[in-house]
């Protein structure tokens, strides 16, 4: 992986959801814009690279990537995304999100203006002609966080201001940490992931088969020797007290 990031700075995402969107087989894995998820990624043996910028610019050869993870939402290119997915492979949404039942994560989110994903953040996946099936799982855990800890992640979810702007939203953030007066010991900061995923559609005309899907041991064309399974004309159902009275109401 290509960025390392201080695992004291990044919440334990938990193994299950892991496992869930990647498979218990180590993966080849892309995951767009974000160091944390990355590095939980590669934790769990997968094969993990982390890029920035654009999906138009994926400096992958076609069919190279198992998984495509977006844990910012919908790629506004998913045409991009197919062209480097191996057949079968998919593309992973992740929507973390503080678990607002929990009042400190709800002044937390106040104070620094964090946005709402809504109640549909894979719509635009759903929609796609490109992907199959959306399947989806949510996901809850915590991270602990101190002082230090909380000022790294509230920066880099809110480096997209200015700087006046984020100074501001993270002095309200450490001026709330410190009301708790937890100091030094750390407090436990509640987290939900929402987790969707899709398989990439190889063509118009066939269902999407994702990469854990286990096939069939024959073969629809006939069995491992390549002949054809020979097939019986049923016998003239004539209506008879031993034969079942098959009507076709098409």
């Amino acid at each position: 992986m290509d960025q390392q990031i201080a695992p004291q700075d990044r919440p334990d995402f938990p193994e299950e959801a892991v496992r869930w969107l990647l498979g218990a087989t180590p993966r080849t894995v892309l995951v767009l814009d974000d160091a944390a998820i990355a590095a939980a990624f590669a934790d769990y043996g997968h094969d993990v690279t982390e890029v920035r910028g654009s999906a138009e610019e994926l400096p992958f050869p076609p069919r190279s990537i198992d998984v495509v993870v977006a844990p910012h939402g919908v790629p506004d290119d998913l045409a991009s995304i197919t062209k480097v997915l191996r057949p079968g492979g998919q593309l992973a949404l992740i929507c973390n999100e503080r678990d607002q039942r929990i009042p400190w994560a709800r002044k937390l989110d106040q104070s620094i203006g964090a946005p709402n994903a809504g109640d549909e953040p894979a719509r635009d996946l759903v929609n796609s002609t490109l992907f199959g099936f959306v399947s989806d799982a949510s996901f809850r855990y915590w991270q602990v966080v101190n002082h230090i800890s909380l000022e790294a992640l509230v920066r880099a979810e809110l480096r997209h201001l200015d700087d006046a702007e984020a100074d501001r939203r993270t002095a309200a953030a450490l001026d709330l940490y410190a009301d708790y007066g937890r100091g030094a010991d750390g407090m436990q900061l509640p987290w939900v992931s929402r987790c969707f995923k899709a398989t990439v559609v190889e063509n118009a005309w066939a269902p999407p088969h994702s990469i854990d899907e286990e096939r069939a041991s024959g073969s629809e064309d006939g069995d491992e020797s390549g002949t054809e399974a020979s097939q019986e004309p049923p016998a003239p159902q004539d209506g008879s007290d031993s034969d079942l009275l098959l009507i076709d109401f098409r």
